[in-house]
């Protein structure tokens, strides 16, 4: 509990929060209905105020992003920079009165325990994993009654923080952006709502106030993740980092294909192209392609080409790394060519 000598100031506890991989610094967007924090004060015997503070600045989180599912199951606040506009509060006659105005309002974030938990498959999360703190601003006023007289009010919130923790349900949003070479790029949009209720003890006097602060803090940015490259791939797999074109896990594919594929060495087919009922389909991991690949076909051994899409019974020819690969990815059997093969797809 906070006490001052007449009543507690009015605080204003704001859910807020060189890149780096799952790591994203967001703004706060201008969005009717985001980022306008009512602030509330009630006082006994005196009436209720409240007014409008805007909020604008920064919070930077760390995600964990699965580049298959695009999705995270983690984030963890690690800083915020918000301002918050003025505010007034005022209310009262002759018997009684208050009058405050806040200036330069600032607050941070952080995650109670890391890392945060969030639903993978809702984005949602529980708000209360993320503290909130007042720690800059003052506010500064006066407030009268016939018990106290006038009395001047002068808080420091640099000096004597404030904190709180959000409430209610929050959500991540990831949207996958582009590729940058290796890097996959996710824009995030983080939303957190803020609904404070905190009762003020008068130390020494009967008054009896509170505080009510509500609103949904919003705020958008981008971070990235980055694919395996071949070496790591194989260094995980106990095989040399220039083994490409070796067969160490199959005698049929060199491992740069079964990299491109996804696969563990667990899911190594013995081929990875295999006449079916439904024609010729392609064997993949559960994940995402890791390098870009295309189905081939030749009516003679010598002369290959890319099969083309409308020979696909489902799936596409032309694999680009980041492609899902959990959908079947199948050339029809009556759409022509006599001998296929799976090839990397190399720059000219």
């Amino acid at each position: 509990m906070h006490f001052l000598p007449i009543f507690l100031a009015v605080s204003l506890p704001v859910i807020a929060y060189g890149q780096t991989a799952n790591r994203a610094m967001l703004t706060l967007v201008e969005e009717e209905g985001f980022n306008e924090v009512e602030v509330a004060l009630d006082v006994e015997l005196i009436g209720a105020s409240d007014d409008t503070s805007e909020l604008t600045g920064t919070i930077e989180v760390q995600l964990n992003i699965s580049p298959t599912l695009g999705t995270t199951d983690e984030m963890t606040i690690l800083s915020a920079e918000i301002a918050g506009s003025d505010v007034e509060l005022e209310r009262g006659g002759t018997f009684a009165n208050y009058a405050l105005l806040s200036s330069g309002f600032g607050f941070n974030a952080a995650t109670l325990e890391a890392p945060g938990v969030i639903d993978p498959a809702t984005g949602e999360f529980d708000a209360a994993q993320h503290e909130i703190t007042v720690n800059r601003g003052t506010f500064s006023g006066t407030a009268f009654s016939f018990l106290t007289g006038t009395q001047d009010l002068d808080i420091d919130f640099e000096a004597e923080n404030f904190s709180g923790t959000g409430i209610g349900t929050g959500t991540v949003e990831l949207d996958f952006l582009r590729f940058e070479g290796r890097k996959m790029y996710f824009e995030v949009t983080l939303e957190i709502p803020v609904e404070l209720d905190e009762p003020i003890i008068v130390e020494g006097n009967p008054v009896e106030a509170d505080t009510m602060i509500t609103g949904t803090i919003k705020a958008r940015g981008e971070t990235y993740v980055e694919l395996e490259d071949y070496a790591s791939w194989a260094g995980s797999r106990g095989l040399a980092e220039a083994s490409e074109n070796d067969f160490d896990l199959s005698p049929t594919t060199p491992n740069a294909l079964l990299f491109a594929l996804g696969l563990e060495r667990s899911e190594v087919p013995s081929q990875v192209l295999n006449f079916t009922e439904n024609g010729v389909t392609l064997t993949t991991g559960r994940g995402m392609a890791l390098d870009d690949l295309e189905i081939q076909w030749s009516s003679d051994l010598t002369t290959w080409e890319r099969v083309p899409q409308s020979a696909m019974a489902s799936g596409a020819s032309m694999i680009t790394a980041g492609d899902s690969l959990a959908e079947p990815i199948t050339v029809r059997r009556d759409a022509g060519g006599k001998f296929f093969r799976l090839a990397r797809v190399t720059a000219n």
